[in-house]
């Protein structure tokens, strides 16, 4: 049997102007829906963060690795938008996206990142990844 890997990739911040994709407008929903159930704000998604999120998650497809910095650090990464704050959760081996947040919600310093107070935008990004280093074709 095949298993599908998927590399999910979460920045939040605070940002302007925003563009989706499908997938992507899905995840937003979700994790506001999770925001909202703690009492807070949703987000929004933003093509700016998505770009981020993007990079670093073909980065990582390319690398291999699951690691903060394999497309540079997240400071460096995020700096060019001016934010004041900023947060990022990434993972891999999930099929999907509800059981990769089931897993941010179950880690500390992940569901913290998820209830940041004074996030209003998301840039979220999964890669496709035929060549995975564990053999198993399919989508970081």
């Amino acid at each position: 049997m095949r298993f599908q890997m998927r590399l999910f990739l979460l920045a939040l911040g605070l940002a302007l102007g925003f563009a989706a994709t499908a997938d992507a407008a899905d995840y937003a929903g979700a994790i506001s829906a999770y925001r909202r159930a703690h009492g807070l704000p949703s987000v929004k998604l933003d093509g700016k963060l998505n770009t981020v999120a993007l990079k670093q998650a073909q980065a990582m497809a390319s690398s291999g690795s699951v690691s903060h910095s394999a497309a540079g650090s997240f400071f460096s990464r995020v700096a060019p938008l001016r934010k004041s704050r900023a947060a990022e959760n990434i993972g891999a081996g999930f099929l999907t996206f509800a059981e990769m947040l089931k897993e941010w919600e179950n880690s500390a310093g992940h569901r913290e990142n998820l209830l940041l107070p004074g996030m209003r935008r998301v840039g979220v990004a999964s890669v496709d990844n035929p060549k995975s280093p564990t053999g198993n074709s399919g989508r970081w």
